[in-house]
C-alpha cells in the first residue's frame, strides 16, 4: 500500500519517466529503489519519479546524482517538476558554466548531498 501512494505522490513525473523509457531504448537496472535505463540516445541524465534515464556510459558518480533527485521527488511529491525539475532543465539548457560548475547551483547541489556525491 505505501509503494501504490508513493507512486501516486509522484504521479506526474512517473508518468512521464514511463513515457521517457518508451523512447529512449536501452537496458534496465535497479539503483537501490529506483530504476534506471541506460540509453545510447540519452546525452545526459534526467530523474522523473523513480525512473532514471542516463548515457549508456555514465559513471556510478550520474547515477548517485539522479537518485539525489529521485529522493527530492519523494520529498515534493506534485511540486517536484515545479521546484526540482524545471529549474534543473532550464539550468542544463541555459547555463554556459563558464564561472561556475553545473552542480553548484540548485537543485543541483541539493541532488548531489542526497545522493551522497562527493565533488571537489
Amino acid at each position: 500500500m505505501k509503494g501504490i501512494l508513493l507512486y501516486i505522490w509522484e504521479l506526474p513525473q512517473n508518468l512521464l519517466g514511463l513515457l521517457l523509457r518508451v523512447i529512449y531504448k536501452g537496458h534496465d537496472n535497479e539503483y537501490n529503489d529506483a530504476i534506471v535505463r541506460r540509453s545510447t540516445k540519452m546525452r545526459g541524465g534526467i530523474s522523473l519519479g523513480r525512473y532514471i534515464i542516463i548515457n549508456q556510459w555514465s559513471t556510478d558518480k550520474t547515477v548517485m546524482h539522479e537518485y539525489g533527485h529521485t529522493i527530492q521527488s519523494k520529498k515534493l511529491g506534485w511540486f517536484y517538476l515545479l521546484l526540482v525539475g524545471l529549474p534543473s532543465i532550464l539550468h542544463a539548457a541555459l547555463c554556459s558554466c563558464r564561472n561556475h560548475s553545473y552542480y553548484d547551483v540548485y537543485p543541483e547541489k541539493w541532488a548531489d548531498k542526497l545522493g551522497g556525491v562527493m565533488r571537489k
